[in-house]
């Protein structure tokens, strides 16, 4: 479990801004998708304060998984996520398409984290047979060849099943790059990057891994000419998301064993969704090449339409949700003691940045402001794709 539930996590979305949050009910071995899907609702429905859909990850395509996912897909998931590494979560490749299939016709995206298996699994296994166990051995192990070639398989699968291709948090230019040659050839798939491969560096993986675990993620962070490829590539518009990718751990759960803790014993991913404006704000507004426009389509159009729920959310249309953000350009330095999450640190403590949401209006209601709040759980509501 991470650190923030739906109440933690969506309160912590609405403080930066983001008043729809799409999160994920995680079936694991064994486990019925209804039964998954029914627990995640019902927990939403009390917990979260903003607005949301909801993603499914599968992780178990045996029967009854095919009936069931055809039931609760209809009920307007956003997605279907499967892994192609992780030996307790990946999918086979036959199953794999077989699953695809199911979403092309339920009319849903299959969002995939696309590493290859057997490159991180023998980069492990290197390392670990060596007695390297450092965070920079989850950097040698999760390489960049391992998301070219993961990509590269995810793409072959979904274009063999005629499917939907939702890349997630894309970490290489080159990735990328595979992205764009997919799509001249005819395969509808889409790439999202996060704003910690935009301004983080892997350099944090030489410290001693009681430094380096708050900067451990999955794909890692990456150097200088990837963080720069990624950045032409936002501005060109060959990446359709800036998304969180908000994966909480407590320190407790990076450092299981405290200083002597393995690579393989700490909780992969970052906390993100408060600050998830405010960096590529910085990043790619102020700082880059993006206009104000650019930065809209990446944070809330495109990803309202690949989730299904626009024009209700993503658009200022007459007609739509009234959820709205004043942005203020004031400069402002993160702590993680002002952050509104579960889990007790940032990785970007210390860090300047260039604006924030002063003012957050969801469905009419001001929920945020500068002299109080109106946040509460249970506020929001499911938003069903269409």
């Amino acid at each position: 479990m991470t650190a923030d539930d739906f109440w933690t996590g969506s309160r912590s979305a609405a403080f930066g801004g983001t008043t729809t949050v799409v999160p994920f009910a995680a079936q694991h071995r064994g486990m019925s998708i209804t039964e998954v899907v029914a627990d995640a609702m019902e927990r939403a429905a009390t917990e979260m304060t903003v607005d949301y859909g909801m993603h499914l990850i599968v992780t178990d395509w045996e029967d009854p998984a095919p009936g069931e996912f055809a039931a609760v897909a209809a009920t307007g998931l956003a997605a279907v996520k499967i892994y192609l590494t992780y030996d307790r979560l990946k999918v086979p490749g036959s199953r794999a398409i077989e699953l695809m299939q199911a979403a092309r016709a339920a009319g849903v995206p299959v969002m995939v984290h696309a590493e290859d298996d057997a490159i991180v699994g023998w980069g492990r296994d290197e390392r670990v047979a060596a007695g390297r166990l450092g965070a920079d051995s989850h950097a040698y192990s999760h390489s960049r060849g391992a998301e070219w070639s993961g990509v590269a398989q995810a793409i072959a699968l979904a274009e063999a099943a005629g499917a939907s291709l939702y890349l997630a948090h894309i970490s290489t230019p080159q990735a990328v790059d595979l992205v764009l040659a997919a799509r001249r050839r005819g395969v509808d798939v889409v790439a999202e990057t996060c704003p910690h491969y935009l301004l983080l560096d892997e350099s944090a993986y030489d410290s001693p891994i009681e430094t380096a675990a708050p900067f451990m993620c999955s794909p890692p962070l990456r150097g200088p000419a990837e963080r720069a490829g990624l950045m032409a590539q936002l501005a060109a518009g060959d990446i359709a998301v800036v998304s969180s990718d908000h994966s909480p751990y407590t320190m407790d759960q990076k450092l299981p064993g405290g200083p002597a803790t393995a690579f393989t014993e700490s909780a992969n991913g970052l906390p993100g969704v408060e600050l998830r404006l405010p960096l590529l704000y910085t990043a790619a507004v102020a700082d880059g090449p993006l206009s104000m426009g650019d930065f809209v389509r990446l944070v809330a159009t495109n990803p309202a339409k690949i989730c299904g729920l626009y024009p209700r959310k993503g658009s200022l249309q007459v007609g739509s949700d009234a959820d709205l953000v004043i942005w203020d350009e004031t400069a402002w330095t993160v702590r993680g003691a002002d952050m509104h999450d579960n889990v007790g640190y940032t990785p970007y403590e210390g860090m300047e940045l260039q604006g924030k949401a002063a003012i957050v209006v969801a469905g009419g209601e001001l929920i945020v402001d500068e002299a109080g709040r109106a946040i509460r759980p249970g506020r929001g509501e499911f938003v069903a794709r269409h």
